[in-house]
């Protein structure tokens, strides 16, 4: 497949795809291109996709470069669900999803110029962004799941197999800052609310602590109930794999960059914050999977389990929630200019 090789009228190109083609670099290309050697266009119509809607063709192209490096077997003979996958003894399953802005509600691609402007704005209205990102996330989740119930179920490829549910959030501006705090809301009704204890520090001697939110209302009064794996109703589910700076930006990041563009912040096994600057990313970097506790199929923790992907693990009985990784985990990728400027 030729990705750069325009097959639609230059209006229906995606602002993203346009805004990658205008700054790419050759080296860029030559990453990209390597991402999809062997992937197959099983509808001969992924190039159009990827030059028209752009997010969901690039995360499938994300996921196909993950699982490569992770050296899974990929099974084609099949046009649906997106990957059939074998690791060692284990055959799983993998539907890939984003979550994308409302109708009329502004698109991620549409950000603040002044990059520090953008952030600081972020990061005053985290509780507002993080409800709106959890019920983009819920929508595309519920959508997946209704699919598997009426369609993927019934297929003798994916039938008692587990099902891991893989969603990038692209649902707003700067929806690579939000880490896990929708997502675990989501799943887990685990939420932390930063906002709050950013500006009103003293009301927590103690530490930032987890609460619980229960339901969000949607902009019609209706309401979500949150915690979709602390009972069995999403089963189904096996897991949650969830990336949220899996963006234009990772492919910038898999080599090293002399000029020192992004800055990267981690956290470790002793939950230390620390930041590095110009290290080269791992196509894994920010990965999670969240495994449902009731899943009737689980996923073995081993399929994932490499040193810098955070599995998480919650107990039904105790309802405590477990992270695992192993040196550091990727929080997230600022560029340069923010930190500069603080």
């Amino acid at each position: 497949m030729n990705l750069f090789k325009q097959e639609v009228a230059s209006e229906k190109l995606h602002p993203n795809y346009l805004s990658m083609i205008e700054k790419i670099l050759k080296k860029d290309r030559e990453i990209l291109n390597t991402w999809i050697e062997g992937f197959p266009d099983r509808d001969n119509k992924f190039v159009k996709e990827f030059q028209t809607t752009f997010n969901s063709s690039f995360w499938e192209i994300y996921l196909y470069k993950l699982f490569k490096d992770l050296s899974f077997e990929f099974d084609w003979s099949h046009s649906s669900p997106d990957f059939l996958l074998k690791y060692e003894e284990i055959n799983f399953v993998v539907e890939a999803t984003i979550s994308s802005n409302a109708q009329n509600e502004k698109p991620e691609w549409e950000k603040e110029d002044d990059l520090t402007k953008r952030y600081d704005g972020y990061l005053e209205n985290m509780n507002e962004k993080n409800k709106y990102s959890i019920i983009r996330l819920a929508n595309s989740f519920i959508s997946k799941f209704r699919k598997y119930k009426n369609s993927y179920q019934k297929l003798p490829h994916v039938r008692n197999k587990p099902f891991v549910l893989a969603i990038s959030p692209m649902e707003q501006p700067l929806h690579y800052h939000q880490y896990d705090r929708p997502i675990m809301a989501l799943l887990y009704d685990f939420y932390l609310d930063e906002e709050e204890y950013f500006k009103n520090p003293e009301k927590f001697p103690n530490g930032l602590r987890e609460k619980r939110l229960y339901t969000v209302k949607k902009p019609n009064g209706s309401e979500i109930e949150l915690g979709f794996f602390l009972d069995d109703r999403a089963s189904e589910i096996s897991a949650v794999l969830f990336n949220p700076i899996a963006t234009w930006s990772k492919v910038q990041s898999m080599k090293k960059n002399k000029l020192g563009v992004f800055a990267h912040t981690w956290i470790t096994q002793d939950h230390k914050m620390i930041q590095t600057i110009n290290e080269e990313e791992l196509i894994e970097d920010g990965l999670f999977i969240f495994h449902n506790p009731y899943a009737k199929y689980p996923l073995d923790k081993k399929v994932f389990q490499k040193d810098r992907i955070c599995q998480v693990f919650m107990d039904k009985d105790t309802l405590f929630i477990e992270r695992t990784f192993g040196t550091k985990h990727l929080t997230n990728r600022l560029a340069m200019e923010i930190i500069l400027k603080k």
